[in-house]
């Protein structure tokens, strides 16, 4: 299972919704979980269990996959799956994710941010701060919302497993180039912290952060069926 620092993350993530309503794919309740039937109302009490049912199984389809991963990676890449399905690994992002190019890795991963074919605030603003946990330990987990620039909207929309169209990659504008962690010895910051440091240089990450500018921060149909999108080409 994951550190709690990072289930309490994705439990934010996803919000929580006593009565079911329709989400792209399925009725959701709970914290994102499958409902049993549309209107269904569940406690606090019961959403946990299914949300430690969920991410257990999220969890251990990473550990499948790609073994021996950080703590962080593998919490970034099981929220991921339990929000997006496991149609990743069959693309771009999972063969990053298998060779060991994590740098690769974290450019591919923040293009999962559409839903119903369009960029959608909440999950642009949740792989930024997921991102942030690649190659990092659970401590770091507890300062990720004071390195990213935006906040979490209290108003999310509970997600779910969903369609998640594969990327390829021609998507990737420039491998690598995007949330660096390569610093030098010296360097006293924490991993998250030097994750966005180097704005300035990465086209991609800036992309993402001036959708963030131009949008409303409404969140009524967010954190669904998170698709890759292709981001501008760097200049």
């Amino acid at each position: 299972m994951l550190d709690q620092s990072y289930l309490d993350a994705i439990k934010k993530f996803e919000g929580f919704s006593a009565e079911a309503r329709w989400d792209y794919a399925q009725n959701s309740n709970g914290y994102g979980t499958r409902a049993r039937y549309a209107g269904e109302v569940i406690d606090k009490a019961e959403a946990d269990r299914r949300f430690e049912g969920e991410i257990k199984k999220a969890a251990d389809f990473v550990d499948r996959f790609a073994p021996g991963l950080d703590d962080g990676s593998r919490a970034a890449l099981t929220s991921l799956t339990y929000n997006a399905g496991t149609a990743w690994t069959e693309s771009g992002l999972g063969e990053a994710v298998s060779s060991g190019d994590m740098d690769r890795a974290r450019s591919l991963f923040l293009q999962y941010h559409n839903a119903g074919g369009a960029a959608v605030d909440g999950l642009v603003q949740r792989r930024l701060q997921e991102v942030a946990w690649f190659d990092t330990g659970a401590d770091d987990a507890q300062t990720t919302k004071s390195v990213v620039a935006v906040s979490q909207p209290q108003s999310a929309a509970p997600a779910t497993e969903a369609e998640t169209s594969a990327t390829s990659d021609s998507l990737v504008s420039q491998p690598g180039s995007v949330v660096r962690l390569a610093a030098s010895q010296t360097d006293m910051r924490s991993p998250s912290e030097r994750a966005f440091t180097d704005l300035s240089s990465d086209p991609a990450l800036l992309a993402l952060l001036a959708h963030i500018g131009k949008s409303q921060p409404t969140r009524s149909s967010d954190d669904k069926t998170a698709e890759p999108e292709a981001l501008p080409q760097a200049v």
